[in-house]
């Protein structure tokens, strides 16, 4: 089961908030409906990390990524999917 602490509308995910997964993922930052939106920070299990925009649950616009061994790169997401990377 998710575990979110954070702000909330009519029984929603809405606001700044912190949500986990069970198996360790998890996003810090904001949501609109039950849905992260806005500027925030998703981390996997692994190390990994996302940090930048979302739009309706989807990674969008410009934002950091970060792997599990120190690399780091700027890049430009749509609808949940690298478009580039910017140099």
């Amino acid at each position: 089961m998710k575990q979110y602490e954070g702000e909330w509308l009519n029984n929603k995910m809405h606001g700044k908030g912190h949500l986990v997964w069970p198996d360790g993922k998890q996003y810090i930052g904001e949501f609109q409906e039950d849905k992260r939106h806005g500027k925030g920070k998703f981390i996997w299990k692994d190390g990994r990390e996302y940090e930048g925009g979302w739009v309706r649950g989807k990674q969008s616009g410009t934002a950091y990524y970060r792997n599990n061994n120190g690399f780091c790169r700027q890049g430009v997401w749509l609808d949940g999917k690298r478009v580039n990377w910017l140099d």
